[in-house]
């Protein structure tokens, strides 16, 4: 049987590309073409237009909800949380659009850990009442450790905490050690650190995930060619099963079969 793909990190919205003078548009059916073209069968996916001053909340809900026509219930749609949208709508009433299914932070885009750890805990008191999960972007800047949002996620030990792109990797293999409400996904992993995950217990809250289109930023390629190319690699270390009742669990969905 034909193992399922699921990615737990997809982006629609504005990145820089590499060679072009202006920043490009990944519109929604530009990606869900690539992941349809690579038999994607459910993906998790944010607006990088939270980014973009001038920008507002019902631009963002209309590009869910054309994400939403074109792929039903296999997209699952995070809000990329920006301090300037949190500025503009304390009361987090989209929230109530019944698109979202859970948000996303990122510290080097707004420093929520840092300096607004007050705001942070007020918006996360009110995603625990809708009980959706959260992502955090990781990595090595302040504000961006996992050890510093590992502290944040025992303070909600209720909700669901996704520590994106898995790095440093072993610090990543040490908070979901001590913390059974986190997650984290390979997004934008390099190819040859794949076979590095096979040497740790991930206690089946490794989750697989790309950062589709983040790559045209970088590197001159083909969206569809370097997704296959990833899934394939990350299919021959055999963890694709495992990453894939992560994914599951992580959103509390139930599936048979996987």
């Amino acid at each position: 049987m034909k193992m399922m793909i699921c990615d737990a990190h997809v982006h629609v919205g504005y990145y820089p590309r590499i060679d072009y003078n202006e920043i490009t548009y990944y519109s929604p059916c530009r990606v869900v073409g690539v992941l349809n073209r690579c038999g994607v069968s459910e993906f998790i996916v944010s607006s990088t237009c939270a980014q973009i001053n001038g920008i507002g909340i019902d631009d963002i809900l209309r590009e869910a909800q054309e994400i939403k026509r074109l792929c039903g219930t296999r997209a699952h749609v995070f809000f990329w949380l920006s301090g300037h949208l949190y500025d503009l709508d304390r009361r987090l009433k989209w929230l109530e659009s019944g698109l979202i299914e859970g948000v996303k932070f990122h510290n080097d885009e707004t420093p929520w850990i840092m300096n607004r750890r007050n705001d942070l805990y007020k918006i996360l008191d009110r995603i625990a009442q809708c009980e959706m999960p959260v992502l955090f972007h990781g990595g090595i800047n302040q504000g961006s450790r996992p050890w510093q949002i590992a502290q944040v996620a025992k303070e909600y030990p209720g909700m669901k905490f996704c520590i994106a792109h898995c790095r440093p990797m072993g610090e990543v293999v040490r908070v979901i050690s001590e913390c059974p409400n986190v997650w984290t996904d390979t997004a934008y992993m390099r190819l040859e650190d794949f076979k590095l995950l096979c040497a740790y217990d991930w206690r089946n809250r490794l989750m697989f995930g790309t950062d589709l289109p983040v790559w045209q930023a970088h590197e001159n390629c083909s969206l569809t060619r370097r997704y296959r190319e990833y899934c394939m690699s990350f299919k021959k270390i055999g963890l694709e099963r495992i990453a894939i009742k992560a994914f599951h669990e992580f959103l509390n969905i139930q599936k048979k079969g996987t």
